[in-house]
């Protein structure tokens, strides 16, 4: 039988894994659109997507590795 609990810790470390790869990706969409005399909005929206996914993978990998207290 598979263990459900641990499947699901492995797809959520797979999602927050993947958030700061698709703001890669629209950061660097952002600054080649900008190069080509496109708006400024797309590298910014970019960038802040960037910053908000990797706080919340960091955020999310910290609580991950503290050990739940024993009751």
């Amino acid at each position: 039988m598979a263990n459900l609990s641990k499947i699901a810790n492995r797809l959520d470390a797979v999602m927050d894994l993947t958030g700061p790869v698709i703001a890669v990706m629209l950061l660097a969409m952002g600054i080649e659109t900008y190069r080509d005399d496109g708006s400024l909005g797309w590298p910014i929206a970019g960038a802040v997507l960037l910053v908000i996914n990797l706080w919340v993978a960091w955020r999310r990998l910290t609580r991950r590795r503290k050990p739940s207290p024993s009751s």
